[in-house]
């Protein structure tokens, strides 16, 4: 039989064991997660967007930190709904991650409903900002002076990743601040919507200042979304030098299925900010017209929710639709 003060000690001991494993094994977790099989990385765009080109940047080198291949998989289609919702309902384990973006979780899903609550998603980080610059076809009006003019009389076609997009929203916003005749064209990514404006099938477009600058020369240059010039094209003065409240970017972020461990998402986090503190990635963000964010996991969450509610505002305040 046991005697009063042993049976003491049991208990105290079982008590703390108790205690002890949720803390100790979400540590021990944390190191000792590694994917054993390829991840997928959803693109929620078709290829040649500025989210794919963020997809391929990073597969390789997050494939090395995680000593698994990262496959990119483009899944385009109702402004990166399609995508969004295919990782939202994946298993919550680390091997299927989102490229998620302003257009597909801060904007589209205030204009219709969806099959994903963008709340919900895992915040792994953020990767990188980039702004829009306004194109227009081969001989269209040289200035954005010009272009005004003749938009308020003759209506222009613009093409957007799709009902929703930031291009959509952005172009939408330069309309109201112009009083601008415009119809929208959407399409299945910003890729096919450029390639038709080279073609001169659609007037204008926000351009991805990832993509922009290879056009000099091709399509005309009117302005840049950010709130000041950029490296990548010097030459675009900015809508607020011009007077009108065109201001936004757009940013890239890897989310994870809602109910993703903790300990997962430490691990992914951890990996891609290793990437992006690597010199060749941090010029490549550069080179491409990109700021690289380096908010810490948290607070980029923080920003995340953020984006979520200011562009909600936006929308409903500018009164923008789908059917815009």
């Amino acid at each position: 039989m046991n005697s009063p003060s042993r049976s003491r000690r049991l208990l105290l001991q079982a008590a703390l064991a108790a205690s002890l494993p949720p803390m100790c094994g979400m540590a021990l977790a944390q190191q000792a997660w590694r994917p054993t099989q390829p991840v997928k990385l959803i693109v929620p765009f078709a290829p040649g967007g500025g989210a794919d080109i963020i997809a391929r940047m990073l597969s390789d080198h997050l494939g090395r930190e995680l000593g698994q291949p990262v496959v990119v998989d483009n899944k385009a289609g109702a402004s990166g709904s399609i995508g969004s919702e295919f990782v939202y309902r994946a298993p919550p384990d680390g091997y299927t991650l989102l490229v998620g973006t302003l257009d597909s979780q801060a904007m589209y899903p205030h204009l219709r409903q969806v099959g994903f609550d963008s709340a919900r998603y895992a915040a792994v980080g953020g990767v990188a900002q980039m702004a829009y610059v306004l194109m227009g076809r081969a001989g269209m009006p040289p200035t954005l002076a010009a272009l005004r003019e003749r938009l308020s009389t003759t209506q222009a076609s613009y093409g957007s990743g799709g009902a929703g997009s930031a291009l959509h929203v952005l172009t939408e916003l330069f309309g109201r601040e112009t009083g601008a005749k415009l119809l929208h064209v959407p399409y299945k990514g910003a890729g096919p919507a450029l390639q038709d404006l080279l073609a001169g099938q659609i007037d204008l477009m926000m351009v991805p200042l990832a993509t922009a600058p290879q056009y000099r020369g091709k399509l005309v240059t009117y302005a840049v979304t950010s709130a000041e010039r950029n490296p990548a094209m010097k030459e675009a003065p900015t809508f607020k030098e011009l007077g009108l409240d065109v201001v936004g970017e757009s940013w890239s972020a890897l989310l994870a299925p809602p109910g993703t461990p903790a300990p997962v998402v430490g691990r992914l986090s951890e990996a891609l900010s290793r990437v992006l503190a690597t010199p060749q990635v941090n010029a490549r963000i550069l080179e491409l017209g990109m700021t690289p964010i380096t908010l810490t996991q948290p607070a980029f969450a923080r920003y995340y929710a953020d984006e979520y509610r200011k562009w909600g505002e936006v929308i409903s305040t500018a009164h923008i639709t789908v059917d815009n």
